[in-house]
């Protein structure tokens, strides 16, 4: 391709690239169907619609409970809208209420620390003798009850 092709093509508004990128990519049914994926095989996901910039187009943002992302394009906000509805994920606008924490620890390499049930005391309900549960609290001496 010579220089005159080039300029050629730059007056008919034709791009360097030839395929966009994931990031600037239009929104297309494999995008859309990796988001429904991560929503599916994750717990507390949360979604975030990112605004276009210059580089990027309109974006959604799903963020798992241990911080796990996953960003493709989305097609707009009414898309947005109608996909997290159907998969019954909270929507929030990512220039308003920014991004979590949980996303950046994710990325540095911090874990939640879960709690399992094996961790937890045991239930006050399990330890009740044969006498039954303990009887009720004596109120303290001067009240009227």
């Amino acid at each position: 391709m010579g220089f005159s092709d080039r300029l050629r093509g730059w007056f008919k508004g034709e791009g360097k690239r030839s395929s966009p990128s994931k990031a600037t990519a239009p929104a297309s049914r494999a995008s859309t169907k990796e988001l429904e994926e991560f929503a599916t095989t994750r717990s507390s996901v949360e979604a975030f619609l990112e605004p276009r910039t210059a580089i990027y187009s309109i974006t959604l943002l799903l963020v798992a409970d241990d911080g796990e992302y996953l960003r493709r394009p989305i097609g707009d906000a009414k898309q947005a809208r109608e996909l997290t509805g159907r998969l019954n994920l909270p929507l929030y606008d990512a220039a308003r209420v920014g991004y979590p924490k949980r996303m950046r620890d994710y990325d540095t390499g911090k874990r939640p620390n879960r709690l399992r049930v094996e961790d937890m005391p045991p239930w006050p309900g399990d330890d009740v003798g044969s006498d039954g549960p303990p009887p009720p609290p004596v109120p303290p001496a001067g009240t009227d009850e």
